[in-house]
């Protein structure tokens, strides 16, 4: 099978914006985030060669997750405008690159990939998804045609997750990801869970009743303590009072699975005909990447074709 590379760009984003010195061009600009997702970009043309790839992003407007809870990603920093700037430039270098990106207002970056990968599955092209991110959220999505290469150390190295990872590191299947965080929350998402109920327990009772609907089906009965499905009375009373916010939380855990102009067809878009490198060129010159663009000029003159590093 051929691999359709999906690039969560705003993780990325964020990654290198954390992990790297804040690398300034010649014009005192800050260009840490975009050199860092550019390192990643040009390792996975250079290495991977793959043969469809798509980049999705966030976008500043509001989704319907904050509409459904206030709440939502309230903890959240802002970052300083030296790292807003930094994301056109990205999409300069995409552009030129004749890269095919994606962005929706109301919808997250994940909820595109999510949608790109779920089109994949009817796309004629017999594709298994290659999810590249830093965000564990994703891993909902894995399963027999579908991983996700989590970047971990900053950027310096990554782990694939499989199902059978996923079930390894966590005690829950892939698709069983969502009933696992609506129990324990999120807090990079500022997500409650229920108190007193880590990843232990919510592994041990997504094992036992497979999903939220089966645990509150279960709580509704009045259960003897020799049924097999008896819980402590303490459990019991947790998981009652937090009812409508587990509900809630897989309603924003869960990620979307279509979204606007993302069907089978779109596939057919993102596939990798030829790198435009002598374009891209003069625009990492531009926004300060000294090594990249000289590297891409290297290959585009078909000077040292077998590495851009």
């Amino acid at each position: 099978m051929k691999k359709f590379y999906i690039i969560d760009a705003s993780a990325i984003l964020h990654r290198s914006w954390h992990a790297l010195p804040h690398l300034k061009n010649n014009r005192g600009e800050t260009i840490n985030a975009v050199y860092g997702f550019t390192s990643v970009l040009l390792k996975i043309l250079n290495q991977e060669k793959p043969p469809f790839l798509a980049i999705a992003f966030d976008t500043k407007s509001p989704t319907f997750r904050h509409q459904a809870y206030k709440e939502y990603k309230a903890n959240r920093v802002t970052q300083p405008p030296e790292f807003y700037q930094q994301i056109p430039w990205v999409k300069r270098i995409l552009d030129s690159l004749e890269l095919k990106s994606f962005a929706c207002p109301g919808l997250e970056a994940d909820d595109l990939i999510g949608a790109l990968d779920e089109a994949k599955k009817q796309s004629p092209q017999n594709l298994k998804s290659h999810i590249i991110t830093g965000d564990l959220d994703l891993l909902q999505l894995v399963e027999a045609e579908t991983e996700v290469c989590f970047l971990q150390q900053g950027l310096k190295a990554n782990k694939i997750y499989d199902p059978f990872e996923v079930k390894k590191r966590f005690g829950v299947t892939p698709q069983q990801i969502t009933d696992f965080k609506s129990l324990v929350g999120d807090t990079a998402d500022n997500i409650k869970g229920v108190k007193s109920v880590g990843p232990k327990t919510a592994a041990f009772l997504i094992q036992k009743f497979e999903n939220i609907e089966n645990i509150y089906q279960c709580l509704s009965k009045n259960k003897q303590k020799e049924d097999k499905n008896f819980l402590k009375e303490s459990l019991r009373k947790k998981l009652l009072e937090n009812k409508d916010q587990v509900f809630l939380n897989k309603r924003l855990v869960t990620i979307q699975k279509k979204a606007p102009n993302i069907n089978p067809q779109t596939i057919l878009g993102c596939k990798v005909e030829k790198l435009n490198l002598e374009k891209a060129f003069p625009v990492l010159k531009e926004i300060g990447l000294k090594k990249f663009s000289e590297k891409v000029k290297e290959m585009s003159q078909g000077l040292k074709q077998n590495k851009l590093f």
